[in-house]
């Protein structure tokens, strides 16, 4: 554990890190916006009410200067959901959003709203549906007459509940939607009774967990491991209109997943300077370290970064992942008609999320306190 001073300290180095590698160019193209006299504003909404420690995506980035590396000046601010984040989108109260594919898949495939993803964050599926330890309920059939707990009524979770009871036979009538909100009060709802599961995600499992709610997940099938959970969302005109943006977020984003996957804690120190609101009184509290440090795990398995290398393409994308998410949709009965799953996504800057030197960024990393 690290005092404030030791804190300030890793921020340091990694700036000078940062510095350094610009000054000589082994960032390539983030050099140019780093450089800027003017950093370009961007709104980053995320689909939370609650930006904790669990988005570092977004925040980690912002922390450690990364976003400021290639020119830009990003104003990280919630979308309460992800329905919530598309229209945000889609009305210009922000330039880009993290989302879950499935409501913004929705939506263009039904509707031909001009959304689509430009970075693929979380490429493991991320929902989870969870009751206490001791409950009788063993399997999906099980569901049939129970309340199910949600955050709200516009999360992708939804649409996640809606497939697993497809899928057994049954639809989401033969469920009662609760809405129970997020964090504590969605954990005391599942604790009490109010409801008798819930839909969660894994670091909000996680967070249950680190808090003392004894939870069990249900069995997930296979095929969720291989899609995405989260991405990166914009209108099709901004892309267009802002490609070297979109570029740096891609390279900051990277860059962030780089500097978390080789050293989670300090991830965690950097997210506790960046929101010192959410860090503990004691910095050298052991318990507020594992708290921040198993939700941030969760998000590092979630992001594929447990097992997936350093060099990785980063933010890339596939037609078959979108091919396959489309197809349970259908079978959820959410998409009417099958629409050529390249719609949903932009793939065109894959190779610029990755144009810097991996090995700074890890060496900044385990450098860190």
């Amino acid at each position: 554990m690290i005092n404030q001073q030791r804190g300030t300290d890793m921020r340091s180095l990694v700036q000078k890190v940062a510095v350094a590698v610009i000054s000589t160019s082994l960032l390539g193209a983030s050099a140019t916006g780093a450089m800027a006299k003017d950093l370009k504003k961007v709104t980053y909404a995320i689909a939370t009410a609650d930006l904790n420690v669990g988005y570092p995506f977004a925040t980690l980035p912002k922390a450690l200067g990364y976003f400021e590396d290639e020119g830009l000046d990003v104003s990280i601010v919630p979308g309460q959901s992800s329905a919530a984040t598309a229209q945000i989108l889609l009305t210009g109260r922000a330039d880009v959003g993290v989302a879950q594919p499935d409501p913004v898949m929705i939506q263009r495939a039904n509707s031909r709203i001009p959304l689509v993803s430009f970075y693929a964050v979380s490429r493991r599926g991320t929902n989870v549906l969870i009751t206490r330890v001791d409950s009788p309920i063993q399997t999906i059939k099980d569901l049939k007459g129970k309340k199910a707990g949600v955050g709200d009524l516009g999360s992708g979770s939804i649409t996640y509940l809606k497939s697993r009871l497809l899928q057994e036979g049954m639809s989401d009538k033969d469920v009662q939607l609760v809405t129970t909100g997020y964090g504590t009060p969605g954990f005391e709802a599942l604790k009490n009774g109010v409801v008798d599961f819930a839909v969660s995600f894994t670091g909000g499992v996680a967070r249950m967990t680190v808090a003392g709610y004894n939870v069990r997940k249900l069995p997930r099938t296979e095929d969720e491991l291989n899609q995405y959970s989260y991405n990166l969302f914009a209108t099709e005109d901004y892309i267009k209109n802002n490609p070297d943006i979109i570029k740096g977020l891609g390279r900051a984003t990277a860059k962030a997943t780089i500097f978390l996957k080789n050293n989670p804690e300090a991830a965690v120190r950097a997210f506790w300077k960046y929101a010192p609101d959410r860090a503990p009184k004691d910095l050298n509290d052991p318990k507020a370290m594992e708290r921040d440090l198993a939700i941030l795990t969760a998000q590092i398995q979630d992001m594929g970064a447990d097992e997936l290398p350093d060099d990785f393409a980063w933010g890339s994308q596939e037609t078959a992942v979108y091919d396959k998410i489309q197809k349970y949709l259908i079978d959820a009965g959410q998409i009417k008609t099958p629409a050529d799953p390249n719609i949903f996504f932009n793939n065109s800057f894959a190779s610029d999320y990755i144009d810097f030197d991996h090995k700074a960024i890890v060496d900044a990393a385990k450098a860190a306190k």
